[in-house]
């Protein structure tokens, strides 16, 4: 029969594998995310649907890595009698250092996919607003167009032919 220590052990092992689970994830997460930045510079619209779409996909593996890993985590706390990990002595289990720099590295690299995210916003709020200025272009050039008349109607009303009079005769 395993001792406290050893399932303490065992239940933080579990947990640093999860965190490196969710990291690998994550550094998916954050190329899709670069290669979203590409696909907006470049228009590429379908590309860009298929990368949100990926992102998703990837997004619900790391919620359910969340789940398991919270409820891990309340696990070993209970087994612990701890309310957090800086309650857990170092000494006694060296692995939670480990858990900890896992948890600073996903950290940062939530930071990067934040800042490439809004990088990303900000370069579509840019094409939308080129976007609605070129419709309003369109929009104000079909009004000139239409008041304007075409070729076959003059802008004094339909098929106005006009005529010449002569007073000398």
């Amino acid at each position: 029969m395993e001792n406290v220590i050893d399932i303490a052990k065992s239940k933080i092992d579990d947990l640093i594998k999860l965190n490196n689970n969710k990291c690998n994830l994550l550094k998916k997460l954050y190329e899709v995310t670069k290669l979203q930045s590409i696909d907006i510079s470049s228009n590429s619209l379908n590309s860009l649907l298929d990368h949100i779409k990926q992102k998703q996909d990837i997004m619900n593996e790391i919620d359910d890595i969340d789940k398991k890993f919270y409820t891990q985590f309340q696990d070993l706390k209970l087994h612990l009698g701890i309310k957090s990990l800086e309650d857990v002595d170092i000494n006694e289990y060296p692995e939670v250092a480990s858990l900890k720099f896992s948890v600073k590295e996903v950290m940062d690299l939530l930071g990067e996919i934040d800042k490439q995210d809004k990088n990303n916003i900000s370069e579509v709020k840019t094409e939308m607003d080129k976007l609605k200025e070129d419709m309003r272009d369109l929009q104000t050039q079909t009004k000139v167009i239409k008041n304007y008349g075409t070729s076959s109607v003059s802008s004094y009303g339909k098929d106005y032919q006009g005529f010449y009079i002569d007073g000398k005769k």
